[in-house]
């Protein structure tokens, strides 16, 4: 964990700007030394970068702006670690490179994670949250919305889970991944007159996911239920 701290730390120096004090509850809850050591891990193989001391990059060449640190003072972007460390397990799993999206961008509606085939659909949406707390929370409130609730109207207490509805319902992937500190839930997607989540023990392996391999280029992230989109 001291490493990745230190990693921060000098981030937010490169940049001018100090580190704001952690709580004792934040270093307890947010900060989970398995998450840090995959992450550290990733560093050190290579497929972790980080640009202008606070940028981190992953293998995927369309990703979007990560940053590890922001404001003034710096505080840590909570969700960032357990979503760097997803992504590194998910390469540890023998999932494609080529195939893991990481931060996409505006465009491709700003997902977290996602796996996905040769055509950019998405097979497995992974969804990034500080706290497990959030998690449990986010798989129920995301199955309360009656078909695609769009992209808008979502500055709400629910927001979360109305974004995540619209992102499911966008892609129509068939699994969710949802990731927190020290925690990762697997589910397979139902699409009805809701959203039903039905929780498995883990995500599918590779080779079932892509029987025949990927080995293109990273494609964009397809939107098969985007006619359903308000925005």
């Amino acid at each position: 964990m001291e490493a990745y701290l230190g990693r921060l730390q000098g981030g937010a120096a490169r940049t001018g700007r100090e580190l704001a004090p952690i709580s004792d509850r934040n270093r307890a809850v947010r900060l989970v030394e398995s998450d840090a050591r995959s992450v550290e891990s990733g560093f050190a193989a290579g497929v972790l970068t980080v640009e202008d001391g606070n940028r981190v990059r992953t293998l995927d060449p369309r990703q979007g702006t990560a940053r590890l640190v922001e404001g003034d003072p710096a505080h840590l972007c909570w969700e960032r670690l357990p979503q760097l460390a997803a992504y590194v397990d998910l390469l540890g799993a023998g999932f494609p490179p080529g195939a893991l999206r990481f931060e996409t961008p505006e465009s491709e509606l700003r997902l977290d994670l996602a796996a996905v085939d040769d055509d950019g659909r998405v097979l497995v949406l992974g969804e990034a949250k500080a706290e497990p707390l959030q998690l449990a929370k986010l798989e129920a409130l995301v199955q309360t919305f009656e078909g695609d609730p769009g992209a808008r109207s979502c500055a709400t207490r629910d927001g979360d889970a109305h974004r995540l509805a619209h992102r499911l319902w966008a892609t129509r992937a068939p699994y969710l991944w949802l990731v927190a500190a020290g925690a990762r839930r697997a589910f397979r997607v139902h699409y009805g007159r809701t959203l039903r989540l039905t929780a498995q023990e883990a995500l599918p392996h590779a080779a079932d996911l892509w029987p025949y391999g990927c080995d293109g280029a990273t494609p964009a992230v397809a939107l098969p239920g985007s006619e359903a989109m308000t925005a």
